[in-house]
């Protein structure tokens, strides 16, 4: 498989009420998304959920709806590219997360079995804090670098 593996804060550009992304990066996934280029992890998902969900918490309901709206079309468009967690990844993930730690990072669990989903399927993940994904030694871009 090749392609790009797009970090929850990529897809997340799109979201409503948010600042949109450049046209550029637009441009870059309207074509990735016609070469079946773009997938998302199942992290992603999670992510974008609880995210949702502590903002119903906080009373926040209209912000709420509209991620819940926007969640149910994006695991609707990328059905067939979500990317699930399975024994294999898990176990990248934790060497990847291993691997970061011993070199005095911190990375996170979530990060790590994204990391370890594009290690798994050979992709380049797309993330907008590169930084985070440095650790793990796989292949990263930014939004920024794609575009241009």
């Amino acid at each position: 498989m090749s392609g790009f593996l797009l970090d929850t804060n990529a897809i997340s550009m799109f979201a409503p009420l948010r600042m949109k992304p450049s046209s550029t990066f637009s441009a870059w996934m309207d074509d990735q998304e016609k070469s079946n280029g773009i997938y998302l992890s199942a992290v992603t998902i999670h992510e974008i959920e609880k995210g949702m969900r502590m903002l119903e918490h906080r009373g926040a309901s209209s912000k709420a709806e509209a991620l819940a709206i926007w969640l149910t079309g994006l695991t609707t468009i990328y059905a067939a590219n979500i990317l699930p967690l399975d024994a294999a990844i898990a176990r990248f993930s934790g060497e990847l997360e291993a691997f970061a730690t011993s070199k005095g990072h911190s990375p996170g669990a979530a990060d790590a079995m994204i990391a370890g989903t594009a290690k798994a399927h050979g992709l380049t993940v797309i993330t907008n804090n590169i930084k985070d994904f440095e650790p793990f030694a796989v292949a990263a871009k930014s939004p920024a670098e794609i575009a241009g």
